[in-house]
């Protein structure tokens, strides 16, 4: 890593970015991200473990700069992906389509041209940390979905709750309608109510008392709503305890495990279940490093060959030997 000339930036190897995107991830599993921002806690393990992995020691603000950067990538990514049909893509996220159809990508967009000769490394990593969230709250959730769909949870709570309390408020052009077209209204109730004091013996007392129990219902109505809003923050911090509390008191549910997992279960060239399938589960649950080898090569080729060297190598040989007996 070395920085650019004549600015404050450095340059990162594509390792480095994914391996950056990976530990962003894993904070945000543990509840240290919110918002797009990362806490105190979180800041330091991603500083500390980057160290650990490369013997660099950068400040938070160029990892900052990083994802912005790579926030912008996956921005422009996504306009020249979006409502597009029938696209093919490599393991690493990479666009694999014919000269033609790039050629009128760069027609509509000069700026394609790029994507094209320089392909943007780690897309299959920016599209979990830069995209949707594919299950929300209101779909069930667990400790490996991470903080972001309880935020979707809460923020669609949220929206129904404003939603309800708009139809309990009228509005001003919904209270002239409904006057034009006959229909009381608390405006035009009053009216009556003052034009026919005499033949219906009603007084202006009357007629407070009648608009303040409108006002009343109304202000029970948004008490109900910040009740509900309330309830669903107290059990939102419920579930955020009880799954900081497992990740703390469980580590084979780590996020490195279950990626490492999802990883070797994509690769069309290991079949499931057969000797080298055991051996390598055996290999990727004995230590937190061999998880993190395995994660670091980017494509499936190198992951199966690294598991294959793993296998002709010390203890994994003896496990692959006894899951064939």
């Amino acid at each position: 890593m070395t920085s650019i000339p004549g600015s404050d930036n450095l340059i990162w190897s594509d390792e480095q970015t994914r391996f950056f995107l990976q530990l962003r991830l894993d904070e945000n599993l543990k509840g240290n991200v919110r918002k797009q921002m990362v806490n105190e806690a979180g800041r330091q393990a991603i500083m500390d473990k980057f160290y650990e992995a490369f013997g660099i020691k950068i400040p938070w603000r160029k990892f900052g700069i990083k994802y912005n950067t790579c926030k912008k990538q996956y921005d422009s990514f996504k306009k020249l992906t979006r409502n597009r049909t029938g696209l093919g893509f490599t393991s690493t996220g990479f666009i694999n389509m014919s000269d033609d159809w790039w050629n009128e990508r760069c027609k509509e967009w000069p700026g394609a041209r790029k994507f094209k000769d320089k392909p943007i490394a780690n897309m299959d990593l920016m599209e979990k940390v830069f995209g949707t969230v594919y299950i929300s709250g209101g779909e069930g959730w667990s400790a490996q979905q991470g903080e972001e769909a309880l935020d979707t949870k809460h923020g669609d709570d949220e929206d129904e709750d404003d939603a309800e309390s708009r139809r309990d408020v009228p509005t001003q052009e919904a209270v002239g309608d409904e006057s034009r077209r006959g229909v009381p209204t608390q405006e035009t109730d009053v009216a009556s109510e003052s034009r026919n004091a005499g033949s219906k013996n009603v007084g202006p007392s009357s007629s407070r008392s009648k608009v303040n129990r409108k006002r009343s219902r109304v202000v029970q109505a948004g008490q109900a709503v910040a009740d509900v809003i309330r309830e669903s923050v107290e059990s939102r911090d419920k579930i955020l305890s009880h799954k900081n509390h497992l990740i703390e008191n469980h580590p084979e549910f780590s996020c490195s495990q279950l990626r490492a997992m999802e990883v070797l279960h994509s690769l069309p060239a290991i079949r499931m279940w057969s000797p080298l399938y055991k051996a390598s589960i055996n290999h990727l649950k004995e230590d937190a490093a061999n998880r993190q080898t395995f994660l670091f090569y980017g494509d499936n080729e190198n992951r199966v060959l690294y598991l294959e060297y793993a296998k002709l190598s010390g203890g994994f040989l003896t496990a692959s030997i006894l899951s064939m007996s």
